[in-house]
């Protein structure tokens, strides 16, 4: 009677025991899985580059699983406060957020769009001005132009160091910056040669014109008054006062690229790539760039045949042109994750006595009743693995450097004749 008793109570607390254990199971144990787990909570965008709205360049993929990532990818909602320049597909400078959403989850991704870099500026290496050429008049404007995504000030030339009365090799330099202060800069060598010859009612000029490859440069030369153009700066007849350094006036030549420089993606290092520079609204030139007035005078009497001897062409000007190389590169495959094989746990009743494992919630009573008479616990063990193989991209290796190389092609007079 007793024995069977027992065998009762021992039936029942096997029952509670295994009722209490799936309680547990599927109650206590579970934990929330978190879907939008991201890279950065803020990214850094250079100006001119379109900034990416896309949940997979922000989420970390190595935390999630691919099954999730999948359906995240496809289903998260994106919202943002992004400004664009306008007509652009880049934002302007500023802080701005990209909101995600999926399921009851929201994330949030700071951009801070800045400008940290310079102009770009376009000018030839070299020129040739007329002795006596007052570089106040100098049509600076044609010569020079800019690029950067933001509004440029003017132009500063500086010809403190160049003396257009004596011949001669001299240097200029010519500088920009955007309204974020960004500020480039180029020397220009100037070559002072003589005049040529004139004969009455035709005048020395310094003419800017473009090459066959559409490069701005200047050639000295003669023309009669009625035939002065607005890219000719005429020479006077008598030394000038040096012009020192010349803040243009004038909004030509600077121009700002018609699209983005790229995209810029959070989920790499954030670039302040971009490599290009342009600007919206800028300015260019010199403070003045008349072609009829002269350093000195704008009469007829600038136009008189010097008194210097009969001109012998002295051919001692080389004529340079620019020749690029482009860089030597090969492929090289690099590995950015090494191969690995990742743990796979699952959640198991424990036996707080042994460590004995199982899912079944009746096997765990059987066990901790019959066998150690202990309690239990439930933990994630180790049922497997799962390989995951190395992931690698293929890089451009530079070997060479692209380079410019200037070579001489012939050489011409100062009065403009070549051979």
């Amino acid at each position: 009677m007793e024995e069977r008793y027992r065998k009762k109570i021992r039936k029942y607390s096997k029952i509670a025991i295994a009722l209490s254990v799936s309680l547990s199971f599927l109650t206590g144990c579970g934990s929330k899985t978190n879907y939008l787990i991201l890279n950065n909570e803020s990214v850094e965008v250079e100006l001119g580059k379109e900034v990416s709205k896309n949940i997979e360049d922000y989420i970390n993929k190595d935390k999630i699983k691919e099954d999730d990532l999948k359906k995240i990818i496809k289903g998260a909602k994106e919202t943002d406060n992004l400004k664009n320049v306008k007509k652009q597909n880049y934002p302007k400078v500023g802080e701005y957020k990209i909101n995600f959403e999926y399921k009851d989850e929201k994330a949030t991704v700071k951009v801070i769009v800045k400008d940290t870099t310079k102009p770009e500026i376009t000018a030839p290496d070299s020129i040739d001005v007329v002795q006596y050429t007052n570089l106040a008049d100098f049509d600076f404007d044609t010569l020079l132009s800019a690029k950067d995504y933001s509004k440029l000030d003017k132009w500063k030339i500086d010809t403190s160091k160049v003396d257009v009365n004596t011949i001669g090799e001299y240097e200029l330099k010519v500088s920009i910056q955007d309204k974020y202060k960004n500020k480039a800069t180029k020397k220009i060598k100037v070559n002072v040669v003589q005049a040529p010859e004139v004969a009455e009612g035709e005048v020395a000029v310094t003419e800017i014109v473009k090459d066959e490859n559409g490069n701005v440069k200047t050639v000295v030369t003669k023309k009669a008054q009625s035939e002065v153009s607005k890219n000719d700066t005429i020479a006077s007849t008598k030394p000038v006062t040096s012009a020192g350094t010349i803040s243009s006036s004038s909004n030509s030549n600077t121009v700002k690229p018609s699209g983005s420089s790229g995209t810029a993606k959070p989920s790499t290092s954030t670039s302040t790539s971009s490599g290009n520079g342009s600007s919206s609204n800028t300015s260019s030139g010199s403070s003045n760039s008349s072609s009829s007035n002269t350093g000195s005078s704008s009469s007829g009497s600038n136009t008189a045949k010097p008194s210097t001897p009969t001109h012998t062409h002295d051919y001692n000007i080389p004529i340079t042109k620019t020749v690029h190389h482009d860089a030597v590169t090969h492929q090289e495959t690099k590995v950015v994750q090494a191969a690995y094989d990742e743990p796979v746990y699952e959640e198991r009743y424990i036996c707080n006595n042994c460590g004995f494992s199982t899912t079944d919630g009746g096997t765990i009573t059987d066990h901790i009743t019959d066998v150690c008479d202990s309690g239990y616990h439930v933990g994630k063990v180790q049922s497997g693995t799962k390989h995951h193989d190395a992931v690698t991209e293929t890089v451009t290796v530079v070997d060479k450097a692209a380079y410019d190389e200037t070579v001489t092609i012939g050489y011409k007079c100062s009065c403009g004749a070549t051979k």
